[in-house]
């Protein structure tokens, strides 16, 4: 019996190593590993390869502390380690942007622990309002097209960065779909569900993740037929930054009586967030939706948005009772402005917890209890 849409992609995403070495195989194809956020993958897709989002490994680190101090992030650790482990031999290059201090001195690294043929930095800038900023943007993204011809053998065109934008753009419609789905109809996926639909689409070739996205949206609208009302708590996840959040943690939120309607998470809207609007120039195109301030980005040094009024407003557009933040254990960014984030939600009388996600969880016990307790502040606001 064929597996349904969704649960192709939560396979996809529970074992990317495998189905990319046979991805490889079947279509022949180079992959370039991009890490991780607000990278240009239509420069790469249009060079004749595939760009596929770093993900952090299926096991605890070992190898990688050799490399790495533990307090580096768990994405950061985890991919050291599968490169020293051999876990991603099938990766032909290696493309890193600037997001925080950890991702700059990862090129470094990569030298000493891989033998990758292509390992690219790209130093993305932060969003000014200047012309400078953005002429520099826009060098880079050739710069990187330079290089990336120079692995494929292929010419970048104008004609082939404008297909590939088309494709992507494709992507991010659907996923949108998805996401006014679950907005309407709260319950009809789960929060661990919609995490590998994302996923899936940072792993898979964006021409055939959209057949499968397709057909999702159809899957969830079959759904949509029989749901019955949901009557749990309604609440927001924000911040997961970078790395997929534990599956099991969205479970444990789920069972004890909420349920996520909405998300600023990297795995989640936050990287379908913003068409590539066509001008005539596809570098000036791609640049434009860098450039973008909503939904912020704290690792693009944007200090004029407020990060919690665009949290906030997403609870109230979607009658969010609570936001649960997910923090990655060592993310410098998210770091430096949740106190902020904390205070001005307090003030506003809005409930929030604070849950530190890690790569290396033993138990979620102490999470479980402090979630419950969560949920019984929500129930009596």
């Amino acid at each position: 019996m064929d597996k349904k849409p969704i649960e192709q992609c939560m396979e996809i995403s529970t074992n990317p190593y495998d189905y990319l070495k046979k991805w490889k195989i079947d279509n022949n194809k180079k992959i370039i590993s991009c890490f991780a956020m607000n990278m240009p993958e239509e420069i790469v897709f249009a060079s004749g390869m595939i760009p596929v989002i770093s993900w952090r490994s299926d096991e605890p680190v070992t190898m990688g502390h050799s490399h790495l101090a533990t307090f580096n992030c768990g994405l950061t650790r985890s991919f050291i380690d599968d490169l020293l482990k051999e876990k991603l031999d099938f990766i032909d290059g290696i493309a890193v942007n600037r997001m925080c201090l950890q991702a700059q001195g990862l090129p470094f690294l990569l030298e000493q622990a891989s033998k990758m043929p292509y390992i690219e930095y790209l130093s993305l800038p932060a969003l000014y309002d200047d012309k400078v900023s953005y002429n520099y943007l826009i060098e880079e993204f050739k710069r990187f097209t330079t290089g990336l011809e120079k692995v494929s053998g292929n010419t970048v065109t104008d004609d082939t960065l404008n297909n590939a934008i088309d494709i992507y753009n494709k992507n991010r419609g659907l996923l949108s779909e998805i996401y006014e789905l679950r907005r309407k109809n709260p319950g009809i996926i789960a929060g661990k569900e919609m995490l590998a639909v994302v996923h899936s689409s940072m792993v898979m070739a964006k021409d055939i993740n959209n057949t499968l996205l397709e057909k999702v949206v159809e899957e969830l609208n079959n759904r949509k037929q029989t749901l019955s009302k949901d009557d749990r708590i309604k609440v927001i996840t924000y911040g997961g930054l970078c790395q997929t959040v534990n599956s099991e943690l969205l479970d444990i939120i789920e069972d004890l009586g909420m349920v996520i309607v909405d998300d600023d998470i990297f795995v989640g809207s936050k990287y379908f967030a913003n068409p590539v609007e066509k001008n005539g120039n596809p570098y000036e195109a791609l640049g434009n939706r860098y450039m973008k301030k909503t939904p912020p980005c704290p690792t693009k040094g944007d200090y004029r948005t407020d990060w919690t009024d665009y949290i906030i407003e997403m609870a109230e557009k979607n009658n969010a009772k609570g936001i649960i933040s997910l923090m990655i254990k060592y993310c410098p960014p998210h770091m430096c402005y949740y106190p902020d984030i904390k205070n001005k939600l307090a003030a506003k009388g809005i409930p929030e917890i604070l849950v530190e996600v890690e790569h290396e969880i033993i138990s979620f016990e102490q999470v479980k209890t402090r979630l419950q307790t969560f949920v019984e502040i929500l129930q009596g606001v």
